[in-house]
């Protein structure tokens, strides 16, 4: 990505505080000129007191000048690098605000094909870290390269004017140590671009393994997942470390350079002194002005390394704003009106890799208030089937429609909201249980949540948690059972009143107990609502008034329970 596609990328995060930028601007121009201004009271002290023929009291006097002007000019550089700091401290902040706001808002509405490209722990790398070091180039580092090349621009001036030969000898030094740091450049962002894949990849391990805890503490896995951890994060450092150790070299580099020509130039410049060429006041300043000069022209010649560090990481997040959803509205797509839930599959072909379709050439129509269910091995496209009406995905081939009508003829933000889930495992958030069930329809009065839970059978259990609804559930609802969250969960569907329902083995992995529980929910649930029905237990597929039997990505078989069963075909654990 070349850098006019990386400015225009986040130009548009930086524009709304362009007045804080400009602001910090002008307190860098200020302490610059203050910078310049603190060794001219030594050379008046040189040479108009120290050098005179001045009196005891007039140079007293002299002297308490000299020391207020110190004094003055320190304090004032203070308060302008001070509010220097907190006006683009305040800016970067915001900038940061800004892109980190864009880049989850754009992860929310890519499709699950880029979310299915990317480990979790490394897009949230590029929310956190990526951002912060952005928003600080944007805001800190760009202004402080500024400040430095307007003090040597001042210094360089200011030396001319004093005597032109110190003037021209100082220029030397800039462009010698510039010339250095682009040898360094490219090795430094190649060893920063492997640093960040590595530091993403053992971020989606450590999310992985937290995210499983209670799976890696059944197993007692808890020593290899340290060493697959420790893994990665060896590959990460020994990665950082290369990059600290080009840096460290360009830094040597630099270093050496700089103190070469230093040497050199304050020989020049006492010569000059004993050749009566100049004063031992422009000696003084001409040796201030080089201590300044060395800190900025160092900071410029490694500000290469350090732009091409970030530059890494402003691409991984101009890659995530820049990206379109492969699944969004098309031209002359319509808000969809209340579905009555007909569906067709007519010749669907699609796979998550195009080269190897997971659903072939399927077709098949479900009509309005139909529980289906699908059944067959595992991998055989049932959950795929469910994808694409809810149209997550959009087939290769063939068209899924909902009413007679293309699925990518409706908008997504009305398509949706009228196909309700129901995971095998049931998603909760950390929030209230009132939040979770309200997840389904956040404007639902209270008299709709509870009466939505006591439809999922799941009010009873709910008031007898400690705050009722209002208790805090755990992350991902550990802190209650199977069944109590896939009864939340229940709750959450019923709420949302959509016509068409997807089950997606509502009861896997609960006790007998639960089951029934559950299944006398799900029975409530799916009247009068179009519902796609995924399951390997026979108890739920005689809910179902069709079964369609997917082998290999094709429907193989359909009818009824007791039309498959009496066919002989084997389309369930169990069946009999």
């Amino acid at each position: 990505m070349t850098v006019r596609e990386l400015i225009a990328t986040f130009r548009p995060f930086v524009q709304p505080h362009s007045w804080r930028i400009a602001a910090g601007t002008a307190l860098v121009l200020a302490g610059t000129a203050t910078g310049l201004l603190r060794p001219w009271p030594l050379k008046y002290l040189f040479d108009n007191v120290l050098a005179g023929d001045a009196t005891p009291a007039s140079a007293r006097v002299a002297l308490l000048l000299v020391a207020a002007a110190i004094a003055a000019i320190a304090a004032a550089d203070g308060a302008f690098k001070a509010l220097r700091r907190y006006i683009l401290g305040a800016a970067g902040q915001k900038v940061g605000f800004g892109i980190q706001t864009a880049v989850y808002d754009r992860l929310q509405h890519l499709s699950l094909t880029f979310h299915d490209k990317h480990a979790t722990g490394e897009l949230i790398t590029r929310i956190t870290k990526d951002v912060d070091n952005v928003q600080t180039l944007a805001t800190e580092t760009l202004v402080e390269a500024g400040s430095h090349a307007l003090k040597l621009v001042g210094i360089v001036i200011v030396t001319y004017w004093l005597d032109w030969r110190l003037g021209l000898a100082m220029l030397i030094l800039a462009p010698i140590l510039l010339l250095a740091s682009t040898r360094y450049r490219q090795r430094v962002h190649a060893a920063e671009q492997e640093a960040r894949e590595r530091e993403g990849e053992m971020t989606s391990v450590a999310q992985e393994t937290l995210s499983a805890m209670r799976l890696v503490k059944a197993y007692g896995r808890e020593s290899l997942e340290t060493t697959r951890f420790t893994t990665h994060a060896r590959q990460w450092t020994g990665a950082a470390v290369r990059v600290l150790r080009t840096e460290a070299v360009l830094g040597a580099v630099v270093d050496a350079l700089v103190a070469v020509v230093i040497a050199g130039l304050v020989w020049l410049a006492a010569a000059q002194v004993l050749a009566g060429a100049i004063t031992v006041g422009v000696l003084v300043i001409f040796i201030s002005y080089l201590r300044e000069f060395y800190d900025p022209v160092g900071s410029l010649s490694k500000l290469a390394g350090r732009v091409s560090r970030i530059r890494v990481r402003a691409e991984r997040i101009a890659d995530v704003l820049r990206e379109t959803p492969t699944v969004r509205d098309l031209p002359g797509a319509t808000p969809a009106p209340r579905l009555r839930g007909r569906i067709e599959f007519e010749h669907v072909t699609f796979g998550y890799v195009p080269t190897e379709p997971v659903l072939k050439d399927v077709s098949f129509r479900i009509e309005p208030g139909q529980v289906v269910a699908l059944a067959g091995p595992t991998g055989s496209g049932k959950t795929t089937v469910a994808a694409l009406v809810a149209r997550l995905y959009d087939p290769s081939h063939g068209r899924v429609l909902i009413d007679g009508r293309d699925v990518r003829s409706y908008k997504l933000a009305s398509l949706r909201p009228q196909i309700a889930w129901l995971l095998q495992d049931s998603i909760l958030f950390r929030a209230t249980v009132w939040d979770n069930i309200a997840y389904g329809r956040p404007d639902a009065a209270r008299e709709e949540i509870i009466a939505a839970a006591k439809t999922a059978n799941a009010h009873g259990f709910i008031m007898a948690l400690p705050n009722g609804y209002d208790t805090l559930i755990g992350e991902r609802g550990e802190t209650l059972s199977g069944g109590q969250r896939q009864l939340i969960a229940i709750a959450r569907a019923i709420i949302r009143d959509a016509p068409i329902l997807i089950l997606d083995e509502p009861t896997a992995g609960l006790d007998a107990e639960s089951q029934r529980i559950v299944r006398d929910a799900l029975e409530r649930l799916v009247r009068g609502r179009t519902t796609l029905l995924i399951s390997h237990d026979v108890e739920n597929l005689r809910l179902a008034d069709v079964i369609l039997v997917l082998e290999n990505g094709r429907v193989v078989d359909r009818g009824s329970y007791r039309e498959l069963l009496a066919s002989g075909r084997r389309f369930a654990d169990d069946a009999r």
